[in-house]
């Protein structure tokens, strides 16, 4: 019996398609163990550094515009407090849901509008980033012990339409950067 010994020459090692090639690579082992640890540090980086947000809505328009994108940081508040002028994340029902908005009062704080301004602690504060000017009136609000006092920056919708006012600490997720 005779044994066929063929070259590589009549017979060339199957090619993978170019589609193939561009997705696993010519190491498919490789490339496994890339996805991997992408996959690793995307979960980490996601659970608990960043908060992708996708901005539905104009309630802080001009400064953020509806249907654009930006992340929250989530470790902005691990070793201090959200302060005054801090755009920041509130989770409303677990974390799907979610508001962008301005801190304006801090512990402490007594916080109204009058007219459209904001009043802190019986002292007009300006707020350059309000393009829109309201004309909101309320009583004023004592913010008692890790309660702040948010809204948005968009003021010229009546007040009645926002959600904002007075949440707790604990409801703060998150700082997103400008």
């Amino acid at each position: 019996m005779m044994l066929n010994n063929t070259s590589d020459k009549n017979h060339p090692a199957p090619r993978h398609s170019f589609g193939r090639r561009l997705l696993i690579g010519s190491r498919p082992g490789q490339t496994l163990a890339r996805a991997t640890l992408l996959a690793a540090l995307c979960f980490v980086a996601f659970r608990y550094c960043w908060i992708p947000i996708w901005v539905q809505g104009h309630s802080m328009a001009p400064t953020f515009r509806h249907a654009h994108f930006h992340f929250a940081n989530r470790r902005a508040f691990a070793h201090e407090e959200p302060v005054r002028g801090n755009v920041v994340v509130i989770a409303m029902a677990g974390r799907r849901t979610m508001y962008l908005k301005r801190v304006l009062g801090v512990p402490g704080d007594t916080v109204a509008f009058r007219q459209g301004s904001l009043v802190v602690n019986g002292e007009v504060v300006p707020e350059p980033y309000v393009v829109h000017d309201g004309n909101w009136d309320t009583g004023e609000e004592l913010l008692g012990l890790d309660e702040f006092f948010v809204a948005g920056d968009n003021r010229s919708e009546p007040w009645e339409w926002h959600t904002m006012g007075v949440v707790h600490r604990s409801r703060i997720a998150g700082r997103v950067g400008q």
